[in-house]
């Protein structure tokens, strides 16, 4: 077997470059070359690469409202605005509403980074997913503070 790119053994991550048998000499396991280098082509996203997008995804739409708003205090809630409905459904202004805000701030960033990091297709799905989501809720945020 020969391949200009290298190649890892599923299992155990060895070096399989330059081999002439299908089966690697550290952990014994059989492998199909032409599979394992479309498998590695399109391996999953970098985590940091992911983390960037989703955090662009998730924050994007607030950016385009929150210049427009008087109060200063929402450059405060800008790391907690993405469970902005969440705390929406509390009370407006308990304190309360900022903890559940930032509580589901960290579920939603978290999950959609862990969805997005797995495959390239999912974090295109996780990005569209977010802007809907985000734009939603920036925008009735908006409308609903200006009401």
């Amino acid at each position: 077997m020969t391949a200009a790119a290298s190649l890892h053994c599923p299992m155990c991550r060895y070096d399989l470059t330059g081999l002439r048998e299908s089966r690697c000499p550290e952990c014994g396991a059989a492998f199909d070359p032409a599979a394992l280098a479309n498998a590695q082509a399109m391996r999953r996203p970098r985590w940091w690469v992911a983390l960037i997008i989703v955090l662009a995804c998730a924050y994007g739409p607030f950016a385009l409202w929150i210049p427009f708003q008087e109060q200063v205090a929402w450059w405060y809630l800008w790391p907690a605005m993405p469970g902005f409905f969440f705390g929406a459904l509390i009370h407006p202004n308990a304190p309360l509403e900022f903890i559940v805000m930032g509580a589901a701030t960290v579920v939603i960033i978290g999950g959609a980074w862990r969805l997005a990091s797995s495959r390239w297709w999912t974090l295109i799905v996780v990005c569209v997913a977010l802007l809907l989501w985000t734009a939603f809720n920036s925008y009735g945020g908006y409308a609903a503070t200006r009401m």
